[in-house]
């Protein structure tokens, strides 16, 4: 079969283009910067804080990887630019694997389908830890199927060791999948089993070696704060659905199905036709991939802890399941021009969507601001002060209802502590701030105390002083 034009991959990346364009969205993106921002100006590696304090939110691989680049691009290049290294590393790892196994039509429309679907083109350009989840994960159940069907150890060596990447980027819940996908290999695909035989001991030597690295200088330095707020907190509390702000309400069990219609769209409507061909005998690696899918998409369908990025790690092997099927039709090519209009489309849709969100504008009439903006604008005059700075009253007065809701919600802003880069005092109580003092504020919060001075009052967000 001929391959696709030699430009093809360019339109793999057209959908990450313009990931600078933009200031950092609040809540997730906002927190991450900040602890990197933090552990920049401390030179810390092991413990992240998040406006003087241990912050055990998430693990470590996100701030490892944004160091860097944060010290070397800024504070506009930075911070995405980890998670469109991985967008692109994961990109060049399905089409080199998906080629060993299907041939180079194949790898190409797999990699086509997945830059080129919206949840893993808009999660690669926000500073998220769910691009690198993806990546390692991906890659370790392509290296792990590559030894079953191989029996080189050594592919089994490195599935091991990106599965304890992808603890690092987002918690144990990657040695789950592996468990099932493994034990699910084991009973339906009777003529791999002679390869389970081996390779075990070292591969998880290096997973745990990689995962190593940081939980065991993590628990040295913290002791019970990290067990507790991290791996009982973090991990086990999320998935009974302990942490209310990490769950979208309404759904049910419903929820990933019309996220993954609309996230991978339009390639998985080509979804039963990639079944029908998984069914074929010989067609272990499509069956492999669609039982890879299911478990990720079953395991969070169930978990308590919900929000529609979870499902981002069920879209790489949906996609190699239907580019082998696409590459089955008369004419796999078409495939192609459908690929072009939608990373052109997604270049476009993206771009103009948080252009708008984080500028303002209008969309059908309708005016659309988030204050972002203006919020970071301010926050950066803050930033060349030298008089102590408060945060006052920023979250929402509401506190009942999770940040987990498809409804826009007030944050605590903590992206502005980013773009500020020292630390702040945070209060609702305005006898705590300290005469003097320069306070960021919603204009409703201070109006009519007589308590605060104002110096630059705009639309969203102003600046007062604190009247001695």
């Amino acid at each position: 079969m001929k391959a696709l034009p030699r430009f093809w991959w360019l339109l793999c990346l057209l959908p990450l283009l313009g990931w600078w364009a933009t200031g950092l969205l609040d809540l997730d993106e906002g927190f991450y910067a900040a602890v990197t921002g933090e552990m920049l100006r401390r030179g810390e590696w092991v413990t992240p804080y998040y406006n003087g304090s241990p912050w055990f939110e998430k693990p470590i691989w996100l701030y490892w990887v944004s160091i860097p680049t944060v010290w070397a691009f800024g504070q506009e290049v930075g911070p995405r630019l980890p998670s469109v290294i991985a967008n692109c590393l994961l990109y060049m790892g399905v089409y080199q694997m998906v080629k060993r196994r299907a041939g180079v039509v194949s790898a190409q429309l797999a990699t086509l389908f997945l830059s080129t679907t919206l949840l893993t083109a808009l999660l690669g350009r926000l500073m998220m830890t769910d691009a690198w989840l993806n990546l390692s994960l991906t890659l370790c159940f392509l290296f792990f199927f590559e030894s079953l069907a191989t029996g080189d150890m050594r592919w089994r060596y490195a599935a091991g060791a990106m599965l304890g990447v992808s603890v690092l980027a987002k918690g144990p819940i990657g040695g789950a999948f592996f468990l099932i996908l493994a034990g699910l290999t084991y009973w339906r695909e009777p003529e791999l089993r002679p390869s389970f035989r081996r390779g075990w001991l070292v591969s998880i030597a290096l997973c745990l070696s990689v995962v190593a690295a940081w939980y065991v200088p993590a628990y040295l330095a913290n002791g019970q704060t990290f067990v507790q707020k991290f791996l009982i907190e973090q991990n086990v509390g999320r998935f009974s659905g302990g942490d209310k702000a990490h769950t979208v309400g309404g759904f049910g069990y419903l929820l990933y199905i019309p996220v993954l219609l609309l996230g991978a769209a339009p390639w998985i409507f080509s979804l039963r036709s990639a079944v029908t061909v998984a069914r074929e005998p010989e067609q272990v690696f499509a069956r492999y991939c669609l039982r890879w899918a299911a478990t990720i998409f079953v395991f969070f369908t169930i978990s308590a802890a919900k929000l529609p990025h979870y499902v981002l790690p069920c879209i790489p092997p949906l996609m190699i399941a239907v580019a082998i099927a696409w590459n089955r039709r008369p004419e796999p090519h078409r495939a192609f021009g459908r690929a072009a209009t939608m990373a052109v489309g997604l270049f476009a849709l993206l771009n103009a969507g948080l252009w708008t969100w984080y500028y303002g504008g209008n969309v059908f009439g309708t005016r659309v601001a988030s204050g972002q903006a203006e919020a970071h604008a301010l926050a950066r005059e803050l930033r060349a002060t030298k008089q102590e700075i408060a945060l006052y009253q920023l979250p929402r007065r509401q506190k009942s209802r999770g940040t987990g809701e498809f409804r826009i919600q007030e944050t605590s802003l903590p992206s502005v502590i980013f773009y500020i880069d020292r630390p702040v005092l945070m209060t609702d109580d305005s006898s705590a701030i300290k005469p003097d003092s320069l306070v960021f504020s919603r204009p409703n919060r201070v109006a009519g105390d007589s308590a605060f001075a104002p110096v630059e009052v705009r639309e969203f967000f102003g600046i007062w002083r604190k009247v001695p």
